[in-house]
């Protein structure tokens, strides 16, 4: 009878794993781990099925009979491997129940009278079947049934990477006609509407050359270079020139380097060389911008190896040039953009060259990618659906972010339908100036959360009373790099002379969790909990006090305040301090114009912070609850991570009573006290706060009015009823019971 040896035939399958660049060479792994494995146990047929959880069926892959792969047996017409349903048949009920089951047959004319099915396992996940057969009864009885679904397991595990492989192929394999319409769907990160023509991005130099007329002489191509070169440099010009978004020195972040590259004489004659050569212009391009992308892509700085996507994207640009728009030149506008991945660079330069919108595979966002698309008013959507990718470029679409569509080759009725619904949601704006008041006239200020100076700007036409908060990090990100003290000088400058007469809170780099700063700080196995905001600052002192500099420079004049993230204790708060303190002492011997009193705030989004409001409020101007992170740091739940977003609960009754005893230890200090994550727009939530005793809410600038209009509704009293309800409910499915009955009687 059959032994259960298994030990040998791991060790051979394990040997012989490797990471697969071809489904011939995944096959050829399957068929080998089949065949050691028949050896070992003297079955004469073995076969795997794996499970397409798109398609919710399992997959013959490999088989093995008698010495013949099973492949031409079991497959369909045109080599399609054979599908099996979960129900009815074996496999697919070996499957569903997840446990070894033995079968044996009493039939003449079937060759195998027992057979083995086996669930391979990968953790606590199933991903398909191991079948074996014998021609005799009862032969895989004496097989001990826990030791072979644990030798199975391990093949499971052994199984991930070709598993990775033939999912992808699954996937990219599948044939998807774009040209007839279809809808595709995604989630939302950014609002809005955009009709264009698709773009795939970074559509290759390869394509770009695919529409360019056949190569000329050397003397035509050379024209042809300096044409495309003359034209590419006064592109950038005219973008740096124009200053998107009011924004020159943003911009001049983002396309400096590439004029650089441009008026590189070493760049541009290696192309000029090759072109005299007898090369293509284009193929000029192309290979000596591949060069230093190349170069670039292996630098081993992260900072660095970003600069490769500049110097395609500037290829891309070249070569487009000497196509059919000639002197006229590319450009993005009407063009909406598919992705897999983008830098918040990128992001920043399409919006600044016009582009109409943007589709980006769901692993490429961050959390800073879609809150800068949201500052930009750039419609972006998130979908997981890769197909997006294969749709050919100049194919009209229709991309409606706020329902989460893409309509490929949309008709008539769906764009009117998209456009009269915008219409609809731009009427319903109105705009005030008012300040935000209660019902029975109690002042509650609002102000905005800023990331760049088109929001300032945004924040003014929507009537907010100040900036509650710039995050300063954003010019960081966008370079991937350091700034000096004279480009932060210029930057921090623009928002606070935006906002005359009224109060500009700039909040220290908050660089670290998901704002990570590539190449200038490390990567950790847990960054939220890492070194992040102050800490940042206070281990990069130099980093800290150029930017101290340029705030103090950029408030003078104006009622300025510095806010510190991340504080976790008063030690930090004293540190900066006198990091502050330092810094006003060298403004003042350099003679420069600066703001000497500055206000010196905290935020307050860690646990500790919490617990430590009274020592906090005695070494500061004023506080601010940081609500998005400290949520996420009270019930342990990742706020980037979308498994885990149904746990994400602003409502949740500890975290109110924390927000309750944060206002109750400001004391003195509380009306100096405000809230400034995104639930302080939450329409209940900021009629807590109030109740609460807090009079600051800073909100970003398109909700700055229907903030007040909340407000406006309800009297102090009725607020203060509010929060003291909320505060007595102890079970969440309570709270959300309150919540269902507050919207439907204030909605």
């Amino acid at each position: 009878m059959i032994n259960n040896p298994y030990g040998p035939a791991l060790k051979k399958i394990s040997q012989n794993i490797a990471i697969f660049e071809s489904s011939e060479e995944v096959d050829g792994f399957l068929k080998e781990a089949v065949s050691l494995f028949m050896a070992q146990v003297g079955a004469i047929l073995g076969a795997i099925y794996i499970y397409d959880d798109t398609a919710r069926e399992l997959v013959f892959r490999v088989g093995y009979d008698k010495g013949d792969f099973w492949d031409s047996f079991r497959c369909g017409g045109k080599g399609a491997p054979s599908r099996f349903s979960l129900d009815g048949n074996e496999v697919g009920e070996a499957f569903t129940r997840g446990a070894v089951r033995y079968l044996n047959y009493d039939l003449p004319e079937y060759p195998f009278k027992s057979k083995i099915l086996i669930p391979i396992f990968r953790g606590p996940e199933k991903i398909g079947v191991f079948l074996m057969a014998h021609q005799e009864k009862k032969a895989f009885c004496p097989i001990d049934q826990a030791g072979l679904l644990q030798a199975v397991s391990q093949l499971g595990d052994m199984l991930t990477e070709a598993l990775v492989l033939i999912n992808h192929e699954q996937v990219d394999g599948e044939i998807v006609n774009f040209s007839v319409p279809q809808v595709l769907t995604g989630m939302k990160t950014s609002e809005g509407l955009a009709e264009g023509t698709a773009l795939p991005v970074w559509t290759d130099m390869d394509s770009a050359a695919e529409v360019l007329p056949p190569p000329g002489s050397i003397e035509d191509e050379s024209a042809l270079f300096e044409q495309a070169l003359s034209t590419s440099l006064r592109q950038l010009e005219e973008i740096q020139g124009s200053q998107a978004f009011g924004d020159a020195e943003m911009v001049a972040l983002i396309f400096t380097a590439q004029m650089y590259m441009l008026k590189d004489s070493s760049f541009i004659e290696k192309m000029r060389t090759l072109i005299k050569a007898g090369e293509p212009a284009f193929e000029a391009v192309r290979r000596v911008v591949g060069d230093y992308a190349d170069r670039f892509s292996r630098m081993s700085e992260v900072r660095l190896v970003e600069k490769a996507q500049d110097v395609r994207d500037l290829g891309f640009r070249m070569i487009t040039n000497m196509g059919p728009s000639g002197e006229n030149g590319f450009s993005y506008e009407g063009k909406i953009v598919l992705s897999r991945h983008i830098y918040p660079s990128d992001l920043y330069r399409l919006a600044v060259e016009k582009v109409s919108g943007l589709v980006l595979q769901g692993a490429g966002v961050t959390a800073h990618i879609s809150i800068l698309a949201r500052s930009l008013n750039l419609p972006v959507l998130i979908s997981d659906d890769k197909s997006f990718l294969s749709i050919p470029e100049g194919t009209p679409l229709l991309l409606d972010a706020g329902m989460g569509h893409l309509y490929v080759h949309p008709d008539y009725k769906i764009r009117k339908a998209a456009a009269d619904r915008q219409k609809l949601l731009e009427k319903n704006r109105t705009f005030y100036t008012l300040k935000g008041r209660t019902a029975d006239n109690v002042a509650v200020r609002v102000t905005a959360n800023i990331n760049i100076l088109k929001d300032a700007r945004e924040a003014v036409r929507q009537g907010a009373e100040g900036i509650g908060l710039y995050r300063s990090e954003f010019p960081f990100i966008l370079k991937n790099d350091f700034l000096s003290e004279e480009q932060q000088f210029r930057i921090y400058r623009s928002i606070v002379v935006s906002q005359p007469g009224k109060p500009v809170v700039l909040r220290t780099a908050d660089i670290g969790g998901d704002k990570l700063l590539q190449g200038r700080s490390e990567a950790e196995s847990n960054p939220f909990l890492g070194v992040r905001g102050i800490r940042f600052s206070l281990a990069h002192r130099e980093m800290f006090r150029d930017q101290l500099k340029a705030m103090l420079r950029a408030g003078a004049g104006a009622d300025l305040g510095i806010m510190l993230p991340m504080v976790s204790d008063v030690e930090e708060i004293l540190q900066a301090k006198e990091e502050i303190a330092l810094c006003l002492d060298q403004l003042h011997k350099r003679g420069v114009l600066h703001n000497s009193s500055p206000r010196i705030g905290a935020m307050v989004e860690l646990p500790s912070a919490a617990m430590s409001v009274g020592e906090l409020v005695a070494e500061t101007d004023f506080l601010s609850i940081g609500t998005n992170d400290l949520i996420m740091y009270l019930l342990a739940v990742d706020r980037t991570n979308e498994n885990l977003s149904h746990l994400y609960r602003s409502h949740h009754p500890a975290v109110l009573r924390v927000l309750a005893t944060i206002a109750e230890e400001a004391g003195d200090k509380r009306d100096a006290l405000s809230v400034c994550g995104d639930v302080a727009s939450d329409p209940l939530l900021c009629t807590f706060f109030v109740g609460l005793g807090i009079r600051n809410l800073s909100v970003s600038p398109a909700k700055v009015e229907p903030v007040k209009e909340q407000l406006s509704r309800f009297t102090l009293g009725e607020m203060e009823r509010i929060s003291k309800d909320m505060l007595s409910i102890r079970r969440q499915k309570d709270m959300e019971k309150y919540m269902e009955e507050f919207e439907r009687k204030y909605s």
